[in-house]
């Protein structure tokens, strides 16, 4: 009897883990997985920031229109793919060129198969990719990835079977090794995603124990705008390594804010090498997502940043090295569009005409290394007219030998 029960248990275990899971393939580096993207997808909705993106900015029903005429152009009934989009969902990375999603199961993957492949190929240009089905399954990415992920044999923590979300990797570079588990928390009004990177060997703990050590701030070292990014830690490089491994591209053409003349890239890059943190950047960006919104390039933009200066003499040299044109104010370097440089002590400040710094009631805690806060709310009101409480919300930080970043979206 007692063998009986064990046998049962055991039955009903594997049962209730994921047969999409069957295809995580041997050697992938990342793997992402959301067991009903439906639900997922109506979760964000539920956000405020998912509300104003989906419905007030009308991003749903244009995606829609576009979709759907390329679907009924291709005899395909758009309830068809929707099914299709509305259940389990896995991401497999094998290197920085190969990559496969997975998608289902549904009856209608056969028949949508080909249709799928020409779609991919007229709206993203994408000639090479290759799809593929198995047991109601649409796999959709590089020849190397779907066929790795065909044959599937990887292996993932027992822990994570069961999860309705979660994210898996293994890195391992020259010097590091790591593993990244990113699972989604339970958080009432908001969505919290952890991020936890955590070391594979002595060598690599003591590298995270360095990037997680924050430097002491003054109380009024920094000013808050719409949009706030802020790093703190004795290893800025690692820092930055370890945020691509978390899944954050800290790449200047990913952020949110771009300075406004090449020149003005080329004096940043050149001084850049002279800075270290504590440092941070502010800007309120709701009159430049007004301009993108409208197709048009901003034409100004309220901010403000600063770090600890290696060197008295960098701002100077950069400036000349870039060859920008600039007249000297005292401590400042006042730059043709508005921008000054100024030196304070050991630190240097790069700020526009005008910023009008913004309280918030969410700060950087002691321990982060890493914080960012972009206030949607501030965004809606400059779009729309109106708003509510919604904020995108990331921190970084070191505990119990491992990196843990979260991200709230509200």
């Amino acid at each position: 009897m007692k063998k009986g029960i064990i046998f049962i248990l055991l039955i009903l275990t594997a049962l209730s883990f994921s047969q999409i899971l069957n295809y995580v393939p041997e050697n992938f580096k990342v793997i992402r997985y959301v067991k009903d993207l439906s639900e997922f997808y109506s979760e964000v909705k539920s956000l405020s920031t998912g509300r104003f993106l989906t419905e007030s900015l009308g991003l749903e029903m244009m995606i829609q229109g576009v979709l759907e005429s390329q679907l009924i152009s291709r005899d395909i009934e758009p309830s068809d793919f929707y099914d299709l989009l509305s259940h389990e969902f896995l991401f497999v990375q094998l290197d920085s060129e190969d990559t496969c999603f997975v998608l289902g199961p549904s009856e209608k993957t056969k028949k949508l198969k080909d249709s799928i492949k020409s779609l991919v190929v007229d709206l993203l240009g994408m000639e090479d990719v290759v799809v593929a089905e198995k047991d109601g399954y649409l796999f959709l990415g590089t020849a190397k990835a779907v066929n790795a992920s065909l044959k599937g044999g990887g292996k993932i923590p027992d822990t994570l079977k069961t999860a309705d979300f979660f994210g898996y990797g293994l890195l391992q570079g020259e010097k590091y090794s790591f593993t990244v588990v990113s699972t989604k928390e339970s958080a009432g009004d908001h969505l919290s995603i952890k991020v936890e990177i955590i070391p594979m060997d002595d060598t690599s703990r003591n590298f995270l124990e360095k990037v997680g050590q924050p430097r002491k701030v003054p109380s009024d070292y920094y000013m808050f705008g719409e949009l706030t990014v802020i790093f703190n830690t004795e290893n800025y490089d690692g820092l930055l390594d370890v945020l691509s491994s978390a899944g954050f591209s800290m790449e200047s053409g990913n952020l949110p804010v771009q300075l406004p003349e090449s020149d003005i890239e080329k004096v940043v890059k050149n001084l850049f090498e002279e800075l270290e943190p504590p440092m941070f950047l502010s800007a309120n960006v709701s009159s430049a997502v007004m301009d993108l919104i409208a197709g048009s390039t901003p034409t100004s933009i309220e901010v403000v940043a600063k770090a600890m200066l290696k060197s008295p003499d960098a701002v100077e040299n950069a400036l000349k090295t870039a060859g920008v044109q600039y007249r000297k104010e005292g401590r400042c370097f006042v730059l043709e569009n508005g921008l000054s440089i100024c030196t304070e002590g050991d630190t240097v400040v790069l700020k526009s005409d005008q910023f009008s710094p913004r309280n918030l009631d969410i700060t950087p805690a002691k321990n982060d290394v890493f914080f960012l806060f972009l206030d949607m709310r501030t965004v809606m009101e400059s779009l729309v007219g109106e708003g509510e409480e919604a904020y995108i919300f990331a921190r970084g930080f070191y505990k119990d030998g491992k990196m843990v970043f979260y991200v709230n979206v509200k």
